[in-house]
């Protein structure tokens, strides 16, 4: 099985709520094979409130993606992702990127706990790293500074 990333340039700004932050938001879908996977949404920070580094924080959504399924067929999980020496240092977090109430997509946004437990911890993992290796907007942030 093949994992793809599609996506378009489009990108948003906004402030982040608790520290006034600027960041860029980027929506992508990713595709097994032929078929729907999974949504996310990467908010884009160069520099994040915890600390003067950049971040990444990425709203995963996964579950049915056919005609017939609704919102309370999906879920979804946020992990927060950094550079760090020479790779991508990922944590699963209780922030969420994504407007996904607004946009009707999941039934709900499982907490840092929830995610940590459950059977696709796992899997949220994978599409995580997968996106932070392939989609190119979020290069730039999630490269490490340090020398090689």
């Amino acid at each position: 099985m093949t994992l793809r990333i599609e996506h378009d340039d489009q990108q948003t700004e906004s402030a982040c709520l608790d520290c006034g932050a600027a960041y860029r938001s980027v929506i992508g879908v990713i595709y097994e094979d032929e078929d729907p996977l999974a949504i996310y949404r990467a908010d884009i920070f160069d520099r994040f409130h915890r600390d003067a580094g950049p971040r990444v924080l990425l709203s995963i959504a996964v579950g049915d993606w056919s005609d017939d399924a609704g919102r309370g067929d999906r879920c979804s999980a946020a992990i927060e992702a950094w550079p760090e020496d020479d790779g991508v240092q990922m944590a699963i977090s209780d922030r969420s990127a994504a407007p996904w109430d607004e946009l009707e997509v999941v039934a709900w946004q499982m907490s840092a706990r929830d995610a940590q437990e459950s059977p696709l911890r796992d899997a949220f993992y994978r599409l995580a790293d997968h996106i932070a290796r392939e989609d190119r907007r979020l290069r730039g942030v999630l490269k490490s500074k340090t020398p090689l």
